[in-house]
């Protein structure tokens, strides 16, 4: 049974800022993700919701953004299996989404 996993990370920048700075740093995370042998398929954005779809390892995720004025919220429905992972996957998550959201990301 699959487990759903959600990160919110506060910032600043308001949701127009947050949306420009995830796309120009969505081809430096989906270059890491295929590094590591995971295949992402991303949909367009649907208001301030951008969905995607992973797979790799013989497992399969899908993951959601939600872009709000305050924060960021992912929201990530991963396999049981990944789920024994937990804290690990949601602290990779913060360092990822944070950097996603800096000046610094690439």
């Amino acid at each position: 049974m699959p487990k759903r996993l959600t990160i919110t990370v506060p910032h600043d920048l308001g949701t127009a800022e947050v949306r420009r700075r995830i796309d120009l740093h969505m081809d430096w995370a989906f270059r890491r993700l295929e590094a590591e042998k995971i295949c992402v398929e991303a949909e367009d954005w649907l208001g301030n919701r951008r969905s995607f779809s992973g797979s790799g390892y013989g497992q399969s995720a899908h993951v959601a953004i939600q872009v709000a004025d305050d924060a960021l919220e992912v929201e990530a429905l991963v396999p049981w299996m990944a789920s024994l992972f937990a804290p690990v996957i949601e602290s990779v998550g913060r360092h990822y989404v944070g950097r996603l959201l800096s000046d610094e990301a690439a």
